[in-house]
Formats: C-alpha cells, structure tokens, sequence
C-alpha cells in the first residue's frame, strides 16, 4: 500500500479536507491509500514509508519522494488534476 503525506501551513481544517478528499479519490479509481496529514513546519525529515507528498504551502524539508503542489485544495479549483498528479506519482 502507498502513503501519502499532506503537509500544510494553513489550518487544520484545510488539512483534513484535503486528506479526505484524496482518501476518497483515490477509493473512486480503486487505487489502495494511507493518506496522513501534518504542520508543514512539524515536518523537518520525511518517513521512508511515504510515496509522495502534497504541500500546502512551501516545504521546510528537502526530500527525494515527488512534491506535488496542494494549492488547489485552498482555491478548490483542479482538485481532481491534482489527484490525477499524484496518482501518476505514486
């Protein structure tokens, strides 16, 4: 099973809705997900479990796994193209 970490700096409840929305996403097109979420600024090394990563915001950490950018999930515009990227991804 793949992980996904959503990061963000703004609340908590951006955060949740994009997790939730990925988790359902990724269901509708049979894709099996863990999708966790946490404070961009908590965040100083990613775990090696992760597959990609959504970010709300700018990182405060360098990695290898794919960043994919979460603003969509703020403006809730191209938030299934967001998915998409992600899906290729991972």
């Amino acid at each position: 099973m793949k992980k996904i970490l959503v990061v963000t700096g703004t609340s908590d409840n951006k955060r949740k809705f994009a997790v939730n929305y990925i988790e359902t996403f990724m269901r509708d097109n049979d894709v099996e997900v863990a999708v966790v979420g946490e404070s961009i600024y908590d965040v100083t090394e990613v775990a090696e479990d992760i597959s990609a990563i959504v970010a709300i915001g700018q990182p405060q950490f360098t990695t290898e796994r794919p960043i994919i950018d979460g603003t969509p999930f703020i403006t809730k515009f191209n938030m299934d193209a967001c998915c998409q990227q992600l899906m290729e991804k991972i």
